[in-house]
């Protein structure tokens, strides 16, 4: 499976997961253990994380199921909230994974840590990243902390940028929509009468506002429009229905017609070729 052909399971960021691209050898553990895992206690420790929010170190080696592998690499890559690499002697599958990491996704969500003295190569000799040092290593751990912090805020202002801006261009028709539709996860408005049985669950004139509300909130990225063909016998029937994208779904959750608990369970429910919507 190459990067470029690859559809995770999950949609969006998993708010909760820091991935750690590191060597296997038992010679790297205290990175992990005395560095990485201490500075992740902090960060959560510091910015008072609970529930679904509290961040939780992953890295491959520890995953004993038996679909570990590298799809499960690319999973996490491509989700986490934030991927910690590991530049500590060039190890070439921490390479790889950090090249697809800065590829397909943003580097406010990417921290590099190597040992103090490090040597770069040519192709690393412009990246930024923290050193520590590997006589005191547990005396970067509160420096590392606050880097997971700041990458953090970094994403969420980001974010909170592209839904102000979405929330900008909203009108009555659009808002319209999302107050009725918004606690569905996915819908669709043409039952088998079409507009008078719309109109006559949801008012006069209902039927042509939301219409245009929804091509509105498809051109603004917020609505996806998904549609399935299924045989039945002789002919092929079409099913459709609208999807609240991943930014669709951070609009909704800002305006509060969800909850947290419910943004995070979308983001696993988008059919797979809506990835990063």
């Amino acid at each position: 499976m190459y990067a470029f052909e690859f559809k995770p399971k999950t949609q969006g960021i998993d708010h909760g997961l820091i991935f750690v691209a590191m060597p296997f050898e038992a010679k790297y553990d205290s990175i992990y253990n005395d560095l990485i895992v201490p500075a992740i206690k902090s960060a959560n420790k510091k910015m008072d994380n609970k529930g679904a929010s509290v961040l939780k170190p992953f890295r491959t080696k520890d995953d004993i199921r038996t679909t570990s592998g590298w799809i499960n690499v690319l999973e996490h890559l491509y989700t986490a909230q934030i991927v910690i690499g590991v530049l500590t002697d060039n190890n070439q599958n921490v390479f790889y994974e950090l090249g697809i990491a800065h590829a397909t996704q943003q580097i406010a969500r990417q921290i590099l840590i190597a040992n103090k003295g490090y040597e770069r190569s040519f192709d690393t000799k412009d990246l930024i990243y923290h050193e520590y040092n590997e006589k005191n290593i547990s005396d970067s751990v509160n420096i590392l902390a606050d880097k997971i912090i700041d990458a953090i805020k970094t994403y969420n202002l980001e974010l909170e940028k592209k839904v102000i801006i979405r929330r900008g261009m909203m009108g009555p028709f659009e808002f319209d929509v999302m107050m009725h539709h918004g606690v569905e996860r996915n819908f669709y408005i043409h039952a088998e009468n079409g507009k008078e049985q719309y109109e006559e669950k949801y008012g006069s004139d209902s039927y042509e506002r939301r219409i245009q509300g929804i091509q509105n909130l498809c051109h603004q990225g917020l609505l996806l429009f998904n549609a399935e063909s299924t045989r039945e016998e002789d002919k092929f029937k079409i099913n459709f229905s609208y999807w609240w994208s991943g930014l669709g779904n951070d609009v909704l959750h800002s305006l509060k017609i969800i909850d947290y608990y419910e943004l995070l369970r979308r983001r696993n429910t988008l059919p797979p070729f809506f990835l990063n919507s």
